[in-house]
């Protein structure tokens, strides 16, 4: 499960990387190809969730195969108090005398109820919720939100000018000035 983990960190990060280049194609670039670099960039994006869900799903067997394991030990754990109990038995057969049956028998149903509480405790929070279909809305939201922020990159290396082709400010406010 480690070595498939590794293996699916890398292809995410290999996506990101790959994001990271059209990026800026997709800044680079006008009209069609500009286009084309987003297609790419949305199929990347969703190669990216398919490996990043796969991890999630992973990482949750992963954590159960730990849990079984925890068990395990404590299955083991168990094992060793009842043989140390065997072995102590004839110590608290004298002993027996002293104690009350009824209040070892409260105590023991109280310990078993706490290990039932921790065991649906556990339960609880090894659940697995499965991811669901992938939105290609919010795909298109996730685009959008980089390109404003590759725009907001941009503006902090490059000249603030007005780029040519867009009127400059005070011949906006002029032409705004005329139609009112």
């Amino acid at each position: 499960m480690d070595s498939r983990s590794t293996v699916l960190r890398k292809r995410v990060e290999e996506c990101d990387k790959e994001l990271a280049q059209l990026k800026t194609q997709i800044l680079n670039s006008r009209g069609n190809s500009q286009t084309l670099a987003k297609q790419k960039a949305m199929a990347v994006m969703k190669r990216r969730k398919m490996y990043s869900n796969q991890l999630e799903m992973l990482l949750g067997q992963q954590f159960n195969v730990e849990q079984v394991a925890f068990n395990q030990a404590s299955v083991q754990d168990t094992i060793n108090t009842v043989s140390a109990m065997k072995q102590a038995y004839t110590v608290q057969k004298a002993q027996m005398k002293q104690i009350k049956i009824g209040d070892v028998d409260k105590l023991m149903d109280d310990l078993h109820e706490q290990y039932l509480d921790m065991e649906e405790v556990n339960e609880i929070m090894s659940r697995n919720y499965g991811v669901d279909d992938i939105d290609e809305a919010d795909l298109e939201d996730e685009l959008n939100a980089l390109d404003v922020e590759m725009l907001e990159d941009n503006l902090g290396r490059e000249s603030l000018e007005v780029p040519s082709y867009l009127p400059s400010a005070p011949a906006r406010k002029a032409e705004e000035e005329l139609q009112l």
